[in-house]
């Protein structure tokens, strides 16, 4: 495909003149780079479950913030701290995944691994399947674009 690229009905049309319009043609893409606004989306209901102490927590949501509430126990405002940085952090790498910045999928997938990884260091199983769901989604996603940028000859 040097001239035409596929839309998400399979009918032929224009290249796309940059990444972020391929990224916003490319069947399923966005989807896949939506799935860091969950991530953050959950996180921030977690940490409000947290603050009104409901013993309720959604898997998909961080880790991050559950240690940081956990470790500043006795000074509430750290912990916020904490959670907007990784929620805004995670919220602000959806925004750019989707508009299909590799530098986004690199390192939100590398931090929410992590964040898989302190779960499997407690043997919490459901949150750690669901990270590893979440991480398949998103790799699919990244790769369906890099296909697409290496069919187009985009950069």
């Amino acid at each position: 495909m040097t001239d035409s690229t596929l839309t998400a009905t399979g009918a032929s049309s224009a290249q796309p003149a940059s990444i972020e319009e391929l990224a916003q043609r490319l069947p399923g893409f966005q989807s896949g780079a939506r799935w860091f606004w969950w991530i953050a989306g959950l996180s921030a209901v977690n940490v409000a479950c947290d603050l009104a102490h409901a013993n309720v927590n959604f898997v998909l949501g961080l880790a991050f913030t559950l240690l940081a509430h956990g470790a500043f126990a006795s000074n509430i405002g750290a912990a916020l701290v904490v959670d907007a940085l990784f929620i805004g952090g995670f919220w602000f790498i959806g925004q750019q995944a989707q508009k299909g910045r590799t530098w986004a999928f690199a390192v939100g997938v590398v931090v929410y691994l992590i964040d898989g990884l302190i779960y499997l260091k407690y043997q919490d199983w459901m949150p750690v399947a669901f990270h590893a769901l979440a991480l398949f989604y998103i790799g699919k996603a990244f790769m369906s674009l890099q296909e697409a940028r290496k069919a187009t000859g985009l950069r």
